[in-house]
């Protein structure tokens, strides 16, 4: 499974000012909503724009998947991310089509995740 890290879901959206910033709970706390009038594959509109979204940390999603009777095999993290999340603070990744890396010190921030794992 790969999904967005934990740690990009608590980054600022893209801002006038370029820059990037912590602006939400990496471990879980309570929900925060957002207004979003599409999909997030952006294929229509959504009857109820109103959302709750929930962060959970690494190490929540660690023991979820192993509570629920899985033996996790592999855990990586990535510089890449299939979207475009930060507006101009990400460039097209020269080494995979369709991703994005950031512009400037990639090193700093993890974009996404892939974690295996099998039925125990």
């Amino acid at each position: 499974m790969r999904e967005g890290h934990p740690f990009l879901w608590s980054l600022s959206d893209p801002r006038p000012d370029g820059l990037v910033v912590v602006e939400y709970p990496y471990f879980e706390t309570s929900g925060i909503p957002f207004v979003e009038h599409e999909t997030y594959a952006g294929n229509g509109t959504v009857a109820s724009p109103q959302i709750i979204h929930f962060n959970h940390g690494l190490g929540e999603i660690f023991t979820a998947l192993t509570a629920a009777g899985l033996m996790v095999t592999g855990l990586e993290e990535h510089r890449e991310v299939p979207w475009n999340p930060l507006g101009d603070a990400m460039i097209p990744s020269p080494d995979y089509d369709g991703e994005f890396i950031l512009a400037e010190d990639r090193d700093r921030i993890p974009m996404t995740y892939t974690v295996q794992a099998i039925k125990r």
